[in-house]
């Protein structure tokens, strides 16, 4: 079997995740062990499951998961706007941040995760307060005024530094080497364009999962393929819980569900009679 390996950008991963919740699960929140099975789903689907342009192909053998990150923000850092009637602005603690500690726990749930590398890049000293995209758009819109920002309209930016590095020089090695003869590769810029050359050249058959984000044509052609498994139905699935704002396809999907179920039930009932109707036919039979 084909020896595949996983590479995920922690940053991009924790992204899409968040922008499904917000879309589709609003006010649901996924612990740390949640979100490593989220992990397993996408790795599963890409390594043993047929779909689309691979539904002939044989099951992949995982090599390695890679996953790249960042220590969370520990600072206490001063918000960009006063609360209420005070004329300065308050601190925020990021080290108690609850994003912050679910990513740190992520961090030890993936240090004991089988078959998984985690390569951690450091943070950059300097920071920014930036508005939100969401509030960006109200205020290009004229929805709202800018006296009417608050604090949670804004987030805190700070660069990952050694990350991408990393994440190209693993590209780099395990084709140069011939580690692997299929690389997955979970993020959404195209920062790994030349690594992916690289890999291409060493006969490294590269897939792109961007968890269902547009990906422009530019970035499409230096990879083999762009594939992307359901984070909604993997959401639902590991939470036990139907999405609250549903998707157009959703019905139908669950209608799909349900009657494949039933045929595999009933195959499974039939199987097991059989060997009651050669029992029979043996016991009925002249000596």
């Amino acid at each position: 079997m084909k020896k595949t390996a996983v590479l995920i950008d922690g940053g991009y991963f924790i992204r899409r995740i968040d922008y499904f919740l917000r879309k589709h699960f609003p006010g649901h929140e996924l612990d740390s062990q949640q979100l490593v099975k989220i992990i397993w789903r996408i790795v599963k689907f890409h390594v043993e499951v047929p779909h689309g342009a691979h539904a002939d192909r044989e099951p992949l053998e995982l090599y390695r998961i890679y996953y790249y990150d960042c220590p969370p923000l520990d600072k206490q850092i001063k918000y960009p706007l006063p609360d209420g009637d005070n004329k300065t602005p308050s601190t925020k603690n990021f080290k108690t941040h609850a994003p912050n500690v679910l990513r740190n726990k992520l961090h030890e749930e993936l240090r004991k995760n089988r078959k998984t590398a985690l390569r951690m890049g450091i943070l950059s000293n300097v920071g920014n307060w930036q508005i939100k995209e969401h509030t960006l758009k109200k205020l290009l819109r004229n929805e709202i005024q800018w006296s009417e920002l608050t604090n949670d309209d804004f987030y805190y930016e700070y660069k990952q530094k050694a990350v991408d590095i990393k994440l190209g020089m693993d590209i780099t090695i395990l084709a140069h080497e011939k580690l692997v003869d299929v690389i997955v590769l979970i993020a959404g810029d195209a920062d790994f364009v030349p690594a992916a050359k690289h890999a291409r050249i060493k006969g490294v058959d590269f897939i792109l999962d961007p968890m269902n984000q547009q990906v422009p044509p530019s970035l499409a052609e230096h990879v083999d393929g762009v594939q992307s498994s359901n984070i909604v139905v993997a959401i639902a699935d590991i939470c036990r819980i139907v999405p609250t704002v549903k998707p157009d396809w959703w019905d139908d999907y669950i209608d799909r569900r349900k009657e494949k179920k039933l045929n595999r039930q009933k195959k499974t009932k039939s199987s097991k009679n059989e060997p009651k109707k050669k029992t029979l036919q043996s016991e009925t039979s002249p000596a």
